[in-house]
């Protein structure tokens, strides 16, 4: 760590794209500091010393290597998997040549047994061997044994005549010691004034020598406080840097600190700065032209970006200047500068002998120490602060855990109408050329003589809201300035690079002019163009999927952030829509309901039905790419039909034209291109607009009185956003629903996807059952067990998979953050227990309001895993009590806290509008359950009552179900 400044300016210096590095006790808590040393320029992989056991909270063993890859070669990286802690390894893949393979070892050292060097030796061989076979490799790192050369002799011991004798074998060569290359040849130096030795090699086939020149090992720095020279060379492959031709600067410029600018109290001066550019602009005179509007919008835009330029504080990457590299640093760094340039003036002697050489290698050591006590006090520095703030102000703790996370996978190779790009601007101009095919408007989809009427329809609605006088309502200064003022931080940026906060803290003036534009917006029923553009970035689904696969990323739209404003502020203007809006079984987008009421909503009348021995039949289905394939008119149709009228509808009309967005890949940016359908991702009104579009299938499928009813509640559909559940209790009845949404479809251009929409046949007969449900002429598959709004069912009851699914997240994201340095060698024990509560507990436990009739087996298994999570966040072994170690946490058992999860989501239930569905079924269940209408009633309500009768709390349940009284949020809560 303290050779850090070193390796950065050797970096800078010689332009190293791959460098391996070896670090002797790297552990997976501080792995982090890696990603921090360049995080602008390189990526890094790597292994740690305790790779297979990071909970302990102490561990002696040694290993630790590293990869730091440029980030112009990740696109075409890939990281192998080797079972080692002290062997890393990466392919690298450039277009239309053979892969080449690097692996960072560090192999032990002269003072462990020779069984532990053979042993990692010989695997490394084998894997020498193994990736010898696809491509050409090279192994860099410390050896801990000497390799002789031509410019190398010495005496061989066991470990060298063992790995010469490998070495012959693979006709393999260290690089360092042949003629070619410069420099010293020896590259490690003991601390006990023991020889030089050439123990660190970078070692290949003999036959890739001639794709190798400039090989040299450089001489003595001031900055290299390590024992151990770097060994550099220059391989001879095909430039495949990123033209700088086309890259997108401004995404990629500095970002405002916005923290340091309120700690600097520099918002203050960019305030006073906006508004003495914005002093002497005057809003254009009515009627406004289009160019009136954009010359406005583009001053204003201007003179924030001005205003910003002048005096707020940017993020910005300084090599050498580290937190940790303290005045004391500093002075003992100064010191070792000093004692050196003695020693060089006096004859660069090396002996211990010499005082000159003693003094400088003193001050080296004494640099070195101080370095290392920095940086091990800006990491506490750091744990204190987090201690600090978790129970105050999170923003820095997860600032911090975002800054530690896992780096983004890269698109190396995109493979799509089954030809394979890998050059970088083909790969981009692939992904304009998918995402345009997504936003085209596909005439398949429907018929000729319906999207003409549409249209017919359309332009007639166009021209009578032009005729009739119906204006938007103006926009105050007081409401524009209080959305301003709730704006969050810290998100995504237009093409302009004005964030929310540039407007948050613009001033009052800045706000001014904002409500002047809007207001000229709503009445000259233009926005500007740049509000229409947008890029569009392609990130990984992540999972196993397919990478070269364009369906296996999901494009995240940058839009204009004032534009997000302008939308809020019309947001309220929709408050007369349609009564049937949205429809009771929509949970999407809705104060109050979430996915978990959408889960509720389709378990419950499940239950219900199979309590009564009624076999019920469910039916997923999947919408394909739902919100990029709204058809415009239809939208607007809709719209009016919605009670949309005059200029609003006018304005909506205006926004979805002439759309247009690029793709941004690696720092590229590619042509640009039409949006001819789907919604504007980003956009405040988007989700509003998708339920517009998709309510009148909901009203369909109710209005048929198909399906399955809770007594006397329609119940069959539930629907969250595009994730549409359909039940009925009969395969015909459930036949005429899906042809209920096949003709939607295909009316309003869009689709289902049938190999991915699932049907699940519940029945309490055990009985082999068969699917004929067609969906545009294709079955359906029928499956026992599929997901629902991320929540799995299983139309056996068995909740086995759901638990072991619990278990296997619940440890694997407790480990993967306590890699990423909450660990209680760092941190305070109940620090790393309240960010594990809310990071893990919340994932592995998602929908666990819904479990019901856990058995004992899955309750010990979830109670096994949640003990394993508490003695990992403690440091403790694996063997200590259980009761010991959860009680030193003050944590209740996993089973306390699913109980807490249902209990409150009844009374979220319970505080429910009376016209809700989930209320309206829960109310319905309640009552079954009061008069005993079944011998065993089955889902929420039984379990929710034996969780009451355990924490003595039944009276909550019983009073609600007499009187319709909850205690409120806070009083339950705290009660809980």
């Amino acid at each position: 760590m303290s050779a850090v400044p070193y390796l950065l300016e050797f970096l800078n210096d010689n332009k190293i794209d791959i460098i391996c590095l070896s670090e002797h006790w790297l552990r997976k808590s501080q792995f982090h500091f890696l990603n921090s040393i360049d995080k602008q320029n390189y990526l890094v992989f790597g292994k740690c010393a305790d790779e297979h056991c990071p909970e302990k909270y102490s561990y002696s063993a040694r290993g630790g290597v590293a990869i730091m890859v440029s980030k112009t070669l990740s696109p075409y990286v890939t990281e192998l998997v080797i079972d080692s802690n002290r062997i890393c390894g990466i392919e690298l893949k450039l277009p239309n040549l053979p892969s080449i393979f690097f692996l960072s070892i560090y192999l032990p050292a002269i003072t462990q047994p020779n069984e532990a060097f053979v042993n990692e030796l010989e695997y490394l061989m084998d894997t020498y061997k193994s990736y010898s076979n696809h491509g050409t490799v090279y192994i860099l790192g410390d050896f801990n044994c000497k390799i002789g050369g031509p410019r190398y002799s010495f005496t061989q011991d066991r470990r060298s005549q063992l790995l010469e004798s490998l070495l012959i074998d693979n006709n393999s060569i260290s690089l360092h010691v042949q003629d070619f290359a410069k420099g010293p040849v020896c590259t490690f130096q003991s601390y006990e004034d023991g020889p030089k030795t050439g123990i660190d090699h970078i070692v290949t086939n003999n036959e890739n020598t001639r794709d190798i020149y400039n090989v040299f090992v450089p001489d003595e720095s001031i900055f290299n406080v390590s024992d151990h020279k770097p060994i550099a060379c220059t391989l001879l492959i095909e430039q495949c840097r990123a033209d700088s031709d086309n890259l997108y600067e401004s995404v990629m410029a500095d970002k405002v600190s916005w923290t340091k600018a309120l700690e600097m109290n520099s918002v203050n001066d960019y305030s006073f700065a906006v508004s003495q550019f914005l002093w002497s602009v005057q809003m254009p005179s009515l009627p406004a032209t289009k160019e009136d509007i954009e010359l406005y919008y583009k001053t204003i835009i201007v003179a924030v970006q001005k205003a910003d330029k002048e005096t707020l504080p940017h993020k910005q990457f300084v090599k050498h200047i580290k937190p940790y590299w303290t005045k004391v640093v500093d002075l003992s760094h100064k010191t070792m500068l000093n004692k050196r340039s003695l020693w060089i003036l006096n004859g660069k002697v090396h002996d211990r002998s010499d005082q000159f050489f003693a003094d400088y290698k003193h001050a080296k050591r004494t640099f070195r120490n101080e370095m290392d006590k920095a940086y091990n006090e800006h990491i506490m520095n750091i744990a204190n602060r987090m201690e600090e703030s978790i129970d105050n102000d999170q923003r820095y703790v997860w600032s911090v855990l975002k800054s530690r996370r896992k780096q983004k996978t890269f698109c190396r190779e995109l493979n799509l109408n089954g030809i394979t790009h890998t050059n970088e601007s083909e790969i981009c101009e692939a992904w304009a050329d998918h995402f345009e095919s997504i936003f085209q408007f596909d005439s398949k989809l429907t018929n000729s003589a319906n999207i003409n009427l549409v249209k017919h329809e359309v332009n007639k609605i166009r021209q009578t809201q032009k005729e009739i006088k119906a204006p938007i309502n103006p926009f105050e200064f007081e409401e524009i300035s209080n959305i301003c003022k709730s704006l969050c931080n810290n998100k995504s940026t237009g093409l302009d690079n004005v964030s929310y906060e540039h407007i948050k803290y613009g001033g009052k003036t800045l706000q001014k002019h904002l409500c002047n534009l809007f207001n000229l917006i709503i009445q000259t029923r233009y926005t500007p163009l740049d509000w229409k553009t947008s890029v569009i970035i392609p990130l990984f689904k992540g999972g196993n999927k397919n990478k070269t696969d364009p369906n296996s990323y999901r494009g995240i739209s940058l839009t204009s952030c004032i534009a997000k404003i302008f939308e809020k502020s019309l947001y309220p203007r929709f408050d007369s829509l349609h009564i049937k809006f949205p429809h009771q079984s929509q949970m999407a987008y809705q104060k109050e309901l979430s996915s978990i009421h959408a889960s509720f909503n389709l378990q419950e009348p499940i239950r219900h039905y199979i309590e009564r021995n009624s076999d019920v039949i469910v039916v997923l289905l999947d919408s394909t790419k739902a919100f990029d394939t709204v058809w415009h008119d239809a939208l607007l149709y809709k719209l009016h039909k919605y009670g949309v009228t005059g200029d609003l509808w006018l304005l909506i009309d205006e926004i979805y034209s002439d759309m247009r967005s690029s793709v941004l890949f690696n720092g590229r940016l590619s042509r640009w291109f039409e949006l001819k359908r789907g919604v504007r991702q980003g956009g405040v009104l988007s989700a509003l607009l998708y339920l517009v579009y998709i309510n009148d299938l909901l009203c369909d499928i109710e209005d048929s009185k198909l399906g399955c009813v809770l007594l006397d509640i329609s119940v069959s559909s539930s629907v969250q956003a595009d994730d549409i559940a359909l039940l009925s209790t009969t395969e015909k009845g459930m036949q005429q629903l899906i042809n209920i949404c096949q003709t939607y479809s295909e009316k309003w251009a869009f689709k289902f996807s049938p190999t991915k929409s699932n049907v699940l046949r519940y029945s309490k007969k055990n009985k082999n059952v068969t699917s004929n449900l067609t969906l545009y002429n294709d079955i359906i598959p029928l499956v026992t067990s599929a997901k629902h709004v991320g929540i799995l069912l299983n139309c056996k009851f068995r909740s086995m998979d759901q638990t072991l699914n619990a278990c296997r997240v619940l440890r694997s994201t407790a480990l993967s953050v306590l890699n990423s340095g909450i660990h209680p060698s760092i941190l305070n024990p109940l620090t790393c227990s309240k960010i594990i509560l809310q990071i893990c507990y919340s994932k592995a436990l998602y929908g666990c309001e819904l479990w019901n009739n856990l058995t004992q087996t899955e309750l010990t298994m979830l109670e096994r895993s949640h003990r394993f999570v508490c003695k990992i966040i403690q440091g403790l072994p694996k063997r200590t009590r259980s009761d010991k170690c959860t009680s030193l946490l003050g944590w209740f058992s996993v089973e306390s806290i699913i109980n807490r999860c249902k209990l409150l989501f009844f009374g979220r239930l319970c505080r429910l509008k009376s016209s809700a569905l989930p209320k309206r079924i829960m109310i319905s269940r309640l009552m079954e359950f009061k008069h005993k209408c079944v011998p065993e009633q089955l889902g929420f309500i039984p379990d929710i009552y034996k969780a009451a009768e355990k924490y003595n709390i039944t009276d909550y349940i019983v009073n609600f179900a007499n009187t319709g009284s909850f205690p409120s949020k806070k009083n339950f809560g705290q009660l809980l």
